[in-house]
């Protein structure tokens, strides 16, 4: 990897582990400096120990230089983040970076903003879609399922499966309930027991003036959890009887989905 004097810009997680800079994208050589690299940005701003670096990279199998080589590592990543980017103080390194320098960081920042936006659809939207415009894989990448990363990516997935209801609410709300649908199918075949999911789909359905696929769609998910002992939510139970009764206010019901009231 060569040496890189440009400043960062954004530490990047949420997908393959790399770094951009005032250049431009700067892929990290080898995987073991990408892990090095993950290892330090699942802690960003807090000191990990050699030791725990060292069994994050090698587990058991530590090579003889262990110290020598995770020096030489930390050196290579200096040259891709700054020098002044992994902090040393004893045996223990420290990833530097400002709130807006990591994305998983800005990520969460820009949903938990965007929920309290829910009132404003517009402004909900454009913050959801910014937010998941940072993805681009699993977090941390193929590392995702290893520690001390699995439980971190874990989390990342439900907030970022949260952003895409949030964003595909606020795209019903401002009337663009036919051009989600196909979206709502895919996910509740992905989510199955996602309700909430089910219940948009059926409210999407429903305003695009679908409404046997809407019922349709509130048969399925009851066969789907009957399989598991379990029933529709209430709010679901009256949205399809409603739908049957040719009384549903669905517009009302969208608005009690973004307020937090239903499911």
């Amino acid at each position: 990897m060569s040496a890189v004097a440009d400043k960062l810009v954004l530490a990047r997680v949420l997908g393959p582990v790399d770094v951009v800079t005032t250049s431009g994208v700067v892929a990290i050589g080898s995987r073991l400096e990408r892990l090095l690299l993950a290892a330090l940005a699942v802690s960003a701003n807090q000191a990990v120990s050699a030791s725990e670096l060292a069994d994050t990279l090698w587990g058991d199998a530590a090579p003889l230089s262990r110290d020598n080589t995770l020096q030489t590592y930390i050196s290579r990543l200096r040259l891709a983040l700054g020098t002044d980017r992994i902090a040393t103080e004893g045996d223990s390194y420290t990833l530097v970076v400002a709130a807006d320098e990591l994305d998983a960081t800005v990520f969460e920042t820009l949903i938990a903003r965007a929920a309290s936006t829910r009132h404003d659809p517009e402004a909900c939207l454009a913050l959801c879609t910014r937010a998941l415009s940072l993805w681009r894989g699993d977090p941390f990448g193929t590392f995702s399922s290893e520690d001390p990363f699995r439980l971190v990516a874990i989390r990342l997935d439900e907030i970022r499966l949260f952003a895409c209801e949030l964003r595909l609410e606020c795209e019903i709300a401002l009337g663009n309930e036919s051009m989600v649908v196909g979206s709502l199918e895919a996910l509740v075949a992905e989510y199955p027991y996602r309700e909430r999911i089910w219940h948009l789909l059926v409210i999407a359905l429903s305003l695009s003036g679908r409404r046997v696929e809407a019922l349709r769609a509130c048969t399925e998910l009851r066969e789907i959890l009957a399989k598991v002992g379990l029933e529709p939510t209430a709010a679901i139970r009256q949205l399809e009887d409603e739908i049957l009764a040719e009384k549903a206010n669905v517009r009302g019901r969208l608005q009690a989905v973004l307020s937090g009231e239903m499911i």
